[in-house]
C-alpha cells in the first residue's frame, strides 16, 4: 500500500504502518503531543512500540490476505498507532480505542496489568472498527452499535484465532476471574449479571435496555458474538468460511442503522451467496439460538414530501459583494436582495421566509421575506462582530453558529428557550466509557437536517506531532444538538461520515438533499493531485458516487425535487458560473452533463416558499398536544391544547433577534383549553411563540401576514 511519490518523511507518509509515542499525554487535553519513535542501531527501548507496530502489520496482513482489502480504509490508507496514551487527569489509561483516524493505546491501570497494545486480539478489535466504519459505518448506539462492537470482536478473534477469548494476555485476573475481557463462546464470562466484570448477555432475552454505554453497545455485543461462534463452530462452516460470510455481510448488506434482525438477514444472504443452503441454514440456526429470530429488515431511509411552493435560488456574486434571488429559469426576483457583502453562504428556512448569514463585518444578520406582499425586512440578529458562520434550522426554531475565534465550539440558539447552548466539538471513539479525542480544530460549514435535531458540519482535525504540521485532515460530522422529544438541547452525540480518508484527501462543504435526510452532496479534494470532485453520498448504505469533477470547490445544493444540484464552477473560458447537473434516481450519481445556469454566480442555495410537514420537527411534546392556527396569522392566533392540571400559564412572542414583542398570561383548566392572542399590532414576518405551563414548555414558528 506504500505510496513513495506521495510520501514526505518522516512527518507526512502515505500508505504506511506508523507507530508514534503520545509521551504520556491525553488526546482529550490541549497539551497532547506525539513524537516519532526512532533508533540509530535497531535497538528499540520501548517494547510497547514493537507490539503496536507488529499488531498493525498483522491486522493489515489479515485483511489483505483474507479479503484482499488494502488497509483499514480499503484504499491503502495509513495504519496509525499511538502508544503511551493516558487519561485526561494524566493517570494511566485502562483502555484502547479507535477514533476514525488512529489507534490509541493505554498502558493499563486496574483492569489491565499490561499495556493493551500487547494483545493482538485487542489491537485487531480496535483496528477492525476502522474497517467497520469504512464499510457499513454502523451507528454507534443501541443495536447498531452492538453490531459494530460485535464485528470488531469477530475480526479481532479471527486475527488472533487460537481461541474465543478477548484480552486474555493483558487483563487483571483478580477483576476478570476467567482471565479474559470477553469470551465469544461464553458471553457470561464467569459472571451472572451486569454487575460482574466481563459479563454480557448470551441471549436476546437477557439484553440490556438502559441508556448507559450508548444503549449497551459493549454489553449487548455478546448476543451476536455468540451467534458467530455457533456459526463458525458448525460442522458445515468453520472459521474460514464464517469470516468470509461476515465480511461479505458487512461490506454488501449491512447499513448504518442496521438492527440485530438486519444482521441475521445479511449473514444468511451472504452465506447463501458464497456457500449455498447448508451454510445459510447454519447461520439461521445460530441466530435463532441466541434469540434473534426471522423478521423483515429495518426501513431506515425516510423521505418527506416535496415543498409545494415556488422555487428560487439565493446566491452571491463572484466578488461576494451582494445577495441575489433568481428563479431556476434565470429570472431575477431580487437583483440585488441585499448590498451587504456576505462572509458566509446564507441559510434559508424550509418555507423561504427567513434568510440568515454572517456579513463581512462579522455581524449576524437576517432577512425576512413576505412572499404575499413582496416586502423584505433586513435585521441584525447579533451586532457583536464576532461571528463567522450561521445556519437556521428548517423550521426556523434554532440557529447554529461559529465564531471568528476558529475554535472547536459550536453555538446553538433556541428561540423557544431564548437561550444559547455551547457544544465542544470532538471525534467520538470506540473506547469503553466513551472517551473522546480533542483533535477537532474548528468547524466551517453548517447545515441542519430537516428534523431540526442534527447539525452537519465539516471540520479541520489535527493530531499534534513533533513534526511540522501534525496529522491534519478535513472531514464531516453530525452532532445531535436538539431533542424534539424533550424540547431541549440535545446530548451532543456525534457521528462521522467517513472513517480513515486516504492521505492528503479532505471532505467538506456538505449539504443535505431536500427530501431525504440520508442523502448528502459534498466536496472531495485530493491535495496531492490537486483534483476536486463533487460527490454524492448515501449515509445509510455507505454508497458514494462522483457527480462532477470540478476545477475548484463546488459548494453544492440540491433542488427541491432532489433531481438536480446547483454548484459553483467555471465555463470553458474560466468564467465563474453557477452550474446545474441532473441526478439519477439514487440522488448521488449524475444523469447527463453539467450546464451553465448563471454567469458570475456563487454559493447557490435552492429553496421554495411553500409549507410542508417536516418529519419529527413539530411532534407534540408530552401529552399537551399544542395546536396553533391559523398560520400564517393576520390578527388573532388561536392555541388549543390539553392540560392534565389547571394553573397559570403564559405565551411569549419573540422576534428573530430574541426580543420579546408580546406576552399574555392566562389560567388553564384541567382538560382541553383554547385561548386567543392578538398579533395585530406586530409587523409582518416570522415569530417564535413560546408556551409555558406548569407541565411543559413548547415553541412554534408562526408567520405574521
Amino acid at each position: 500500500m506504500f505510496n513513495g511519490a506521495q510520501s514526505s518523511f518522516p512527518d507526512d507518509p502515505a500508505g504506511v504502518i506508523w507507530t508514534i509515542d503520545a509521551q504520556n499525554t491525553s488526546p482529550e487535553n490541549s497539551n497532547f503531543q506525539a513524537s516519532h519513535i526512532a533508533t540509530l542501531n535497531n535497538t528499540w527501548n520501548d517494547p510497547k512500540s514493537v507490539s503496536a507496530h507488529y499488531n498493525g502489520g498483522k491486522a493489515f496482513e489479515y485483511f489483505k490476505n483474507t479479503f484482499n482489502r488494502n488497509s483499514i480504509n480499503g484504499q491503502g490508507g495509513n495504519i496509525v498507532s499511538l502508544i503511551n496514551v493516558v487519561e485526561s487527569d494524566n493517570t494511566q489509561m485502562d483502555n484502547a480505542f479507535w477514533n476514525v483516524a488512529a489507534m490509541f493505546y493505554g498502558n493499563g491501570n486496574q483492569a489491565f496489568v499490561a499495556p493493551l497494545c500487547k494483545a493482538l486480539d485487542v489491537s485487531g478489535h480496535e483496528m477492525s472498527h476502522g474497517v467497520i466504519q469504512s464499510a457499513a459505518n454502523l451507528e454507534y448506539i443501541g443495536e447498531s452499535g452492538a453490531l459494530n462492537e460485535s464485528f470488531a470482536d469477530v475480526f479481532g478473534a479471527m486475527i488472533d484465532r487460537n481461541d474465543w477469548q478477548m484480552g486474555e494476555d493483558v487483563v487483571n485476573n483478580s477483576i476478570f476471574p476467567t482471565g479474559a475481557l470477553r469470551d465469544l463462546s461464553n458471553p457470561h464470562n464467569g459472571g451472572s449479571n451486569l454487575n460482574d466484570a466481563g459479563w454480557q448477555p448470551a441471549h436476546y432475552s437477557e439484553r440490556y435496555t438502559g441508556s448507559q454505554d450508548n444503549g449497551g453497545v459493549h454489553i449487548n455485543s455478546g448476543i451476536p458474538n455468540k451467534a458467530f461462534q455457533l456459526f463458525a463452530d458448525n460442522g458445515n462452516v468453520g472459521k474460514d468460511r464464517a469470516e468470509q460470510v461476515y465480511y461479505r455481510a458487512l461490506t454488501l448488506y449491512l447499513f448504518k442503522s442496521a438492527q440485530f434482525v438486519d444482521c441475521r438477514n445479511a449473514v444468511i444472504q451472504a452465506a447463501n451467496d458464497l456457500y449455498g443452503a447448508a451454510v445459510a441454514n447454519a447461520a439461521s440456526a445460530a441466530f435463532t439460538a441466541v434469540g434473534i429470530g426471522a423478521g423483515t429488515g429495518t426501513n431506515s431511509q425516510t423521505d418527506i414530501g416535496t415543498n409545494p411552493g415556488d422555487e428560487f435560488i439565493l446566491m452571491s456574486d463572484a466578488g461576494y459583494s451582494s445577495l441575489y434571488i433568481f428563479t431556476p429559469d434565470g429570472v431575477a426576483i431580487a437583483n440585488p436582495l441585499s448590498g451587504i457583502a456576505p462572509l458566509s453562504r446564507p441559510s434559508v428556512t424550509d418555507d423561504g421566509s427567513v434568510i440568515v448569514y454572517i456579513a463581512d463585518d462579522n455581524t449576524m444578520r437576517a432577512i425576512t421575506l413576505d412572499w404575499q406582499s413582496g416586502q423584505t425586512n433586513p435585521q441584525i440578529i447579533q451586532s457583536d462582530p464576532i461571528w463567522r458562520n450561521v445556519a437556521i434550522s428548517k423550521d426556523g426554531n434554532h440557529l447554529a453558529a461559529l465564531t471568528a475565534d476558529y475554535d472547536n465550539l459550536l453555538w446553538i440558539f433556541d428561540y423557544g428557550l431564548q437561550q444559547w447552548g455551547t457544544y465542544e466539538l470532538f471525534n467520538p471513539t470506540t473506547g469503553q466509557g466513551g472517551p473522546t479525542t480533542g483533535d477537532v480544530q474548528y468547524a466551517d460549514v453548517l447545515e441542519w437536517d430537516f428534523t431540526g435535531e442534527w447539525v452537519m458540519y465539516d471540520a479541520l482535525n489535527s493530531i499534534n506531532t513533533t513534526g511540522a504540521n501534525g496529522i491534519e485532515y478535513w472531514d464531516i460530522s453530525f452532532a445531535r444538538t436538539w431533542s424534539n422529544g424533550s424540547n431541549n438541547f440535545g446530548d451532543g452525540f456525534t457521528e462521522k461520515l467517513f472513517s480513515g480518508l486516504p492521505e492528503d484527501v479532505s471532505a467538506g462543504n456538505p449539504t443535505f438533499s431536500k427530501n431525504s435526510d440520508y442523502i448528502i452532496a459534498l466536496d472531495y479534494i485530493d491535495d496531492f493531485t490537486g483534483d476536486y470532485y463533487l460527490l454524492g453520498a448515501n449515509i445509510e448504505t455507505g454508497g458514494v458516487a462522483t457527480i462532477f469533477q470540478n476545477t475548484d470547490l463546488s459548494w453544492p445544493n440540491y433542488s427541491m425535487d432532489d433531481d438536480r444540484i446547483v454548484f459553483d464552477s467555471e465555463d470553458n473560458f474560466g468564467t465563474p458560473v453557477l452550474a446545474f447537473i441532473s441526478l439519477a434516481s439514487d440522488k448521488i450519481s449524475p444523469s447527463g452533463n453539467a450546464s451553465v445556469y448563471l454567469d458570475q454566480g456563487r454559493w447557490g442555495v435552492w429553496f421554495a416558499n411553500g409549507d410542508r410537514v417536516l418529519v419529527d420537527a413539530n411532534e407534540p411534546v408530552s401529552d399537551l398536544n399544542f395546536r396553533l392556527y391559523p398560520n400564517p396569522v393576520r390578527d388573532f392566533l388561536t392555541i388549543d391544547f390539553a392540560a392534565q392540571n389547571g394553573g397559570p400559564a403564559q405565551a411569549g412572542v419573540f422576534d428573530l433577534m430574541g426580543k420579546k414583542v408580546h406576552a399574555e398570561q392566562f389560567n388553564l383548566t384541567a382538560g382541553n383549553n383554547s385561548i386567543r392572542i392578538s398579533l395585530a399590532s406586530l409587523p409582518g414576518g416570522p415569530y417564535i411563540v413560546r408556551l409555558m405551563t406548569g407541565e411543559e414548555n413548547a415553541a412554534f414558528k408562526v408567520v405574521k401576514e
